[in-house]
C-alpha cells in the first residue's frame, strides 16, 4: 500500500466490471506492472451481462464506419497475443460474408471500408453469392462482400482468459463482489462494497448496463435492449462448419441478421441486431423466452437459411446498452476525476475488446492512446 494525502491507497488502479472490456483492461494493466485489483458483481465468464452467448463476431470491413477499421486491425493481433501468452484458442478467422441492398448504408460502408483500407476481400452479385455459399439464400437484389480478415470469437473463455491472464501477471480479482458506490474526488477513488471500501488513485468503469447507476453524476443517455440467440438444427451439419460456413451478417434499416458456423456440429446459432424491448436496468431484462421471441426469426431462416431445420431448439438472451448515436463511450468525463469509462459499447463492441482494454490501460495510466477515439467522447452528450 501507499499513501496520497493522507489516505490509504490499496491499489493503483481497480477496474470495476471483469466483463467485455474490463477483462482486457485488467489483462493490458497487469501486463504493464501496474498494482491493479478487477472487481465483478458475478463471476468472470458470466451470462447476466451482453458478453456470452458462445460466440461473437469479428470482421474488419464495418459497416457501422470506417473510423473503427483502424482499431479492429489492432484489436486483431492483440486477440493473437492472448492466444500466443496462454495457449487457448480464442479467435477463429474462417471469413465473413456481409450482404444486403447495393445501396444500403451498411454495404456502401462495408465497401469504403476495404477500400480505404486495402483489406482482402471478394465481391459478388446475389447470383454469385449462392453459387459459393448455398447455404445461404442471397437475393438477386443483393451484394455480398466475403472479407477474409473476418470470423468469431468465444466471449466466455475470452474473458475468462484475459483475467487469468492478469491474475497470473500479479493482479488481484475480488469475484461476486458487486460494487455500491464509486466516489472519485480529485486525489483518487473510494470505492464501495457492501462491507468493505477501497482507495486508488484511478479507476476504470466498464461495468456495462450498470454504469448509470454506478456514476449517476455523469448522466449518460444510455438505454437496455434485451437480445435473444437463437439455435437452430443444420440438416447436414458439414455444411456449416467453419471451414465450408462463414460468419455472416446483413444489416437493412437499422435492424441486422446474422449467423455462425455450427460449434457443436449440430446447430447453428442466429440473432437479430437490434429490435428488442427496452429495459430500465439490467435486473429489469425478461430473461424467459417467448414464443414471439421466436416467430420473426424463425421466419427469416425459412427466407435465409434453407439448409436449417426452421424449428429452435435452444435460445437465451443477452442485452445491449445503447447509446443515441450508436458510438461507444471510451474515455474520460470532465464531470469525474481520475475516472476512466470503457463502455457502455453501444451493443457492437465486444469484437474490439483488446483494444479497447489497452486504450483503458493507457488512460489509466496517464498515457495519450495511439489510436484516435476522440468519436466515443463521454463528454459529447453533456449538452
Amino acid at each position: 500500500m501507499s499513501t496520497q494525502n493522507d489516505k490509504v491507497v490499496d491499489w493503483d488502479v481497480a477496474v470495476v466490471g471483469l466483463g467485455s472490456m474490463g477483462s482486457f483492461a485488467f489483462w493490458q494493466l497487469a501486463s504493464m506492472g501496474v498494482n491493479i485489483v478487477g472487481f465483478d458483481r458475478y463471476r468472470p465468464g458470466h451470462d447476466k451481462g451482453a458478453g456470452h452467448g458462445e460466440t461473437r463476431i469479428f470482421r474488419t470491413a464495418y459497416g457501422e464506419g470506417v473510423e473503427y477499421v483502424p482499431l479492429l486491425q489492432e484489436a486483431r493481433e492483440l486477440w493473437r497475443q492472448l492466444e500466443k501468452e496462454t495457449g487457448v484458442e480464442l479467435y477463429i478467422e474462417n471469413g465473413g460474408t456481409m450482404f444486403g441492398p447495393a445501396d444500403g448504408e451498411f454495404i456502401t460502408t462495408v465497401q469504403e471500408s476495404v477500400k480505404t483500407y486495402h483489406l482482402p476481400h471478394k465481391k459478388y452479385t446475389g447470383e454469385e453469392a449462392r453459387k459459393v455459399y448455398p447455404q445461404i439464400n442471397f437475393q438477386d437484389y443483393q451484394v455480398a462482400i466475403y472479407e477474409e480478415l473476418a470470423g468469431y470469437v468465444k466471449p466466455e473463455l475470452a474473458i475468462e482468459t484475459a483475467v487469468n491472464r492478469g491474475e497470473e501477471l500479479g493482479g488481484t480479482v475480488f469475484t461476486e463482489s458487486p460494487i455500491t458506490a464509486i466516489e472519485p474526488d480529485e486525489d483518487g477513488v473510494t470505492i464501495r462494497t457492501a462491507d468493505k471500501q477501497y482507495r486508488v488513485n484511478q479507476v476504470v468503469v466498464a461495468s456495462g448496463g450498470w454504469t448509470k447507476e454506478l456514476l449517476p453524476q455523469i448522466n449518460l443517455p444510455v438505454t437496455l435492449e434485451r437480445q435473444v440467440l437463437v439455435w437452430y438444427e443444420a440438416e447436414d451439419p458439414k455444411q456449416f462448419t467453419a471451414v465450408k460456413f462463414p460468419i455472416f451478417s446483413r444489416v437493412s434499416k437499422g435492424r441486422g441478421f446474422y449467423g455462425f458456423p455450427t460449434i457443436d456440429g449440430k446447430t447453428v446459432k442466429v440473432a437479430f441486431h437490434h429490435g428488442g424491448e427496452e429495459a430500465n436496468h439490467p435486473n429489469d431484462v425478461d430473461r424467459e423466452i417467448h414464443e414471439s421471441d421466436l416467430n420473426n426469426l424463425t421466419e427469416k431462416v425459412k427466407k435465409y437459411l434453407p439448409g436449417l431445420i426452421p424449428t429452435p431448439v435452444k435460445a437465451k438472451t443477452c442485452f445491449y446498452t445503447n447509446t443515441p448515436d450508436e458510438h461507444f463511450v471510451i474515455g474520460k468525463s470532465s464531470r469525474v476525476p481520475n475516472v476512466t469509462l470503457l463502455g457502455p459499447m453501444a451493443g457492437h463492441g465486444f469484437k474490439f475488446a483488446p483494444i479497447i482494454g489497452k486504450i483503458g490501460a493507457q488512460l489509466a495510466t496517464g498515457q495519450q492512446p495511439t489510436l484516435e477515439i476522440s468519436l466515443f467522447n463521454p463528454d459529447r452528450f453533456n449538452n
